[in-house]
Parts: structure tokens; sequence; C-alpha cells
């Protein structure tokens, strides 16, 4: 009886650590403004700003190296639009810490949508209790 809870509970927890997805601290954030200029805000996964972080941005195809520097404050930087590059990859670096992101000279980023933390939070309790659930339901029909 003991030894079966334990291995119910050792399943459940492999099953959650298993499931779960690759956390991350920090995402780097695209807006263009204006057609002559495309800014990039990138900020830590609690809105607060990567301020001071150095960074490069890349043509998306080559990966050439067309901008290198650091971000304000406020974790804004902003760069000219080169002529004939559609696509520039943003990396953004701070004390080891990464963020980087896909986008279009046109506006707009080329990275999928992503929920936000707080449904990611809701999303994940409820795995875990359809996990529990399960577990529930195999428990009692072995009872039987």
């Amino acid at each position: 009886m003991r030894s079966t809870r334990l291995i119910t509970i050792a399943i459940l927890l492999i099953l959650s650590i298993s499931l779960m997805p690759a956390a991350s601290a920090h995402r780097c954030y695209v807006e263009q403004v204006g057609a002559d200029e495309i800014v990039v805000k990138a900020f830590y996964e609690g809105d607060s700003p990567m301020g001071l972080a150095e960074y490069q941005i890349l043509n998306a195809d080559s990966e050439e190296v067309l901008y290198e520097g650091e971000t304000d404050e406020d974790g804004f930087l902003s760069f000219t639009p080169v002529e004939d590059v559609t696509q520039y990859t943003v990396v953004v670096d701070q004390f080891g810490h990464m963020g980087e992101a896909t986008i279009s000279a046109t506006g707009g980023s080329a990275e999928t949508a992503e929920l936000p933390l707080f449904m990611r939070i809701f999303t994940g309790f409820g795995y875990l209790l359809g996990l529990a659930g399960i577990a529930m339901i195999y428990t009692a029909k072995k009872k039987q």
C-alpha cells in the first residue's frame, strides 16, 4: 500500500518535470516606430528592462553583423534599416542572459506569439490537477 503511493508520487513527479517547458528569464520584444527607424525593447520576464545591455543587429540571412552597441537604461535600442535587408536578428546580452528575436524590416516579430505569464501558470496548475486526477483514478481502481 505504502509502496504504491510512493510509486504514484514518483511517476507524477517525473511526468510533471518532463512536461514542464524550459524556463526563460527574459525575452527580446520588438516593435517598429515609423518607416525610418526600427525600435527594439529588451526586458526580463517581469517587465524589468535590460538596461545598458550589449546588443548586436545581424542580417538574418547572412548573419553579418550590421550594428553593435548598448541599450539605454530603459532597455531600448534603435537602428536605421539597411537597404536590401528584410530580416534582422537582434541579440541582446546582459551578464550572460541573452534575448534573441528575428524581426522584419516591414515591422513586427517573426517569432510565434506566447501566452502571458499568468496564463502559463494557470495552465501549469491545470496540468498538475489533471495528473493528480489520473493518479487518483488509478489508485481507486487498484483498491477495488
